[in-house]
């Protein structure tokens, strides 16, 4: 508004110095009039500038004139060019304010109205009016000293935020009203004396231009309050402000400006005292408050951050510097934090109690020319059993307590980590962990120990026994994910390829009793094995297939049946390839197996093994020689109920009885009949061992 104002006094004293060399005639008057109009109208393409009364005489002078169609500037008043006073009043309306543009340097918007006097001489000047800028009320006095403005009084009363904003035609961000009351004695940058206050209140974000200006996505209702106090002294303003909102509270209680060096030193406090409301900022729901404390100072273009707080539980500092925009010298310590209140503020269960460290020291932080480094320890750590299971419906019983450290090399486009967790179950490594960031790639070498399997059943539901390691990779990428691993287990080389879902292990030259023993199931029988796995994670289902090589049978419930039935030793018969194949649905295994040597075969088709209820049902088809029968197992796995199927075998058994004796039976039952004729006889025995 102070251009304005100026613009408005120059164009006065440009209308008034014009005068000077001109008669103060009717057709002097017509000539001066021309050639301003032709001047202004020159200057600016979309101005229609026209007096239409122009009158001046050497004790006044009078002037009318439209700017396009609904703007004028009307100046009358005394005026002794001889003793070079004026003693004018002024009135202006400007519909459009954009039709100064090229006269002030400033793409204005909107439209402005004033009134007032200008009154005084070639030395001293006052200019005193109303305006109604914004639909505010504004007073305001001017003292002009050799016609530069030595000092001013501003009284704007219920401006709007909108209409200002667009005044100067910038996006309408926010809506409120400002209420601002300037007096300055003194406006030289050398010589500063004044005081200034200014009031926001019921301002309102305007979320949909907002979000558009600055590539936001807030879709909450952000109200703000603000105060500003100021006195300028010498070079220097002091300011003293805050503004409150319905998401944060933000103070700085001393400003220091100075002018000459350019300047800014500030203290800052930003309280936060319900973190959920920043969610429709953020995206991304908190809870709980924050609050920090620090120091800013802006030297030219660079800026300079410092600060404390007491986030997490725990000690938080924090320096950086802005240079072009761009975050420089970083450096973070956080110390004695709490994983608890992490989790608790991040609106996450709790899955774990700890301490935390974070140590981070980052010289550039442009992607481009990374360069920095960081840790992160975790200390005393232990997990909540009954948040994970409640949320991942495990069933963890024993206490798992853990720590880790992770260490990062920042360097261009890249993060690199060195990985360690450690905990009373397990171990991971990973030695060099990758995330680049141009690519949004991730790639890492791990090293798993585990050092107890059976202490894993509560994560998947298996049980299992003894320790393994595997060593792998892992590869991430957008709509890509991979790991691989390689261990040595059950005396074999175990590898596996997960592919986004898609598993893929081998199992080679494995020890098939080991492998049970292992998995907590019964040793029924002892071979090589070679086992091929595919698996789908996501709807999970697969197949497994196996061949087992050069096995034999352990002593068992099955093998003593077979040898009370068929008095044959299962356990020295060695089977040079058995083939095994299954499918597999979420935890259930519909299988097949078939066993062959020379002197036995042994078949099982579509039994099944339920692993989720840990049961077995299965029927076992057994040919021992010239004997044939089922056996069938049902029930627990560890315990399974058997059971015979020996109609078969038995008929079999009574044919072969009969067979043998049958010269001595039909002798009998020739006498028992006093028949002779043997074909009646033979149809008799023929009787018998149909009820078998």
């Amino acid at each position: 508004m102070k251009k304005i104002i100026i613009s408005t006094t120059f164009l006065i004293t440009l209308i008034v110095v014009s005068i000077y060399g001109i008669l103060f005639t009717k057709k002097g008057n017509g000539f001066i009039s021309s050639y301003i109009e032709n001047r202004v109208n020159e200057e600016q393409k979309d101005l229609n500038f026209k007096i239409n009364n122009f009158t001046l005489t050497t004790k006044d002078v009078d002037f009318e004139a439209t700017l396009n169609e609904n703007s004028y500037i009307n100046i009358s008043g005394d005026l002794s060019l001889f003793k070079k006073n004026v003693d004018l009043k002024y009135d202006i309306k400007i519909e459009d304010l954009s039709i100064f543009k090229n006269l002030i340097s400033e793409d204005l918007k909107g439209t402005f109205f004033t009134n007032g006097i200008f009154k005084g001489s070639e030395s001293e000047s006052i200019i005193q009016g109303f305006s109604n800028i914004a639909s505010s009320e504004t007073k305001y006095y001017m003292n002009l000293v050799d016609f530069k403005l030595k000092d001013i009084y501003l009284d704007l009363k219920d401006a709007k935020i909108d209409e200002l904003l667009a005044i100067f035609n910038k996006p309408l961000y926010a809506n409120g009203n400002l209420n601002l009351n300037a007096n300055i004695k003194n406006i030289d940058k050398n010589s500063l004396d004044g005081l200034l206050i200014a009031n926001i209140s019921k301002g309102l974000i305007n979320n949909d231009i907002f979000n558009k200006e600055f590539n936001q996505k807030i879709n909450t209702k952000i109200s703000f309050n603000g105060d500003i106090n100021a006195s300028l002294l010498g070079n220097i303003i002091e300011v003293k402000s805050d503004m409150t909102s319905s998401v944060a509270d933000i103070f700085f209680d001393k400003t220091l400006i100075d002018i000459e060096k350019n300047t800014i030193q500030s203290d800052y406090k930003i309280d936060v005292k319900n973190l959920a409301k920043l969610e429709g900022l953020i995206g991304k729901k908190l809870q709980g408050e924050f609050l920090t404390t620090g120091n800013i100072l802006k030297d030219n273009k660079n800026i300079s951050v410092d600060g404390n707080s007491d986030i997490f539980d725990g000690f938080f500092t924090y320096k950086f510097e802005l240079k072009d925009y761009e975050i420089q010298n970083l450096n973070l310590n956080i110390e004695k934090a709490k994983l608890e209140k992490i989790f608790f503020m991040l609106n996450e269960p709790i899955y774990a109690v700890g301490n935390l460290e974070l140590h981070s020291d980052i010289k550039n932080s442009n992607i481009e020319n990374l360069d920095g480094s960081s840790s992160i320890k975790i200390s005393d750590a232990k997990i909540i059993n009954e948040v994970v299971n409640t949320v991942f419906k495990k069933n963890l019983k024993d206490l798992i307590t853990f720590k880790s450290e992770i260490k990062t090399s920042y360097v261009p486009n890249q993060a690199i980590s060195q990985i360690d967790v450690n905990s009373n179950i397990a171990q991971l490594n990973m030695n060099k962990a990758i995330y680049d960031f141009s690519k949004n790639t991730f790639n890492s070498d791990y090293n798993l120990n585990v050092f107890e399997l059976e202490a894993l059943e509560s994560f998947t539901k298996v049980k299992m026994r003894g320790a393994i390691d595997v060593v792998g990779s892992i590869e991430n990428s957008e709509n890509f994910f991979k790991i691989n691993g390689n261990s040595n287990i059950a005396s074999g080389q175990m590898n596996f390829n997960l592919i986004n879902h898609d598993l893929v292990l081998n199992l080679n030259n494995a020890n098939l009793k080991d492998i049970t023993y292992m998995m907590f199931q019964p040793e029924i029988f002892d071979s090589k094995t070679n086992l091929d796995l595919k698996y789908n994670l996501l709807d999970e289902k697969g197949t497994l297939n196996a061949n087992l090589l050069g096995g034999r049978f352990l002593e068992n419930n099955f093998s003593n049946i077979v040898n009370q039935l068929a008095k044959y030793d299962l356990t020295k018969d060695v089977y040079e390839t058995a083939v095994l194949s299954s499918k597999i649905d979420s935890k259930k295994f519909i299988t097949d197996l078939t066993m062959k040597n020379k002197n036995n075969q042994i078949e099982i088709k579509d039994s099944l093994l339920d692993f989720d209820k840990n049961i077995i049902d299965a029927k076992i088809d057994t040919k021992i020689k010239n004997n044939s029968f089922f056996v069938l197992v049902k029930g627990d796995m560890n315990k399974p109920t058997i059971s015979l199927d020996v109609k078969n075998f038995l008929k079999n058994k009574i044919d072969k009885k009969i067979e043998d004796n049958k010269d001595k039976i039909e002798e009998k039952l020739n006498k028992v009949l006093k028949d002779k004729d043997s074909e009646k006889t033979k149809e008799l025995i023929k009787n018998i061992k149909s009820l078998f």
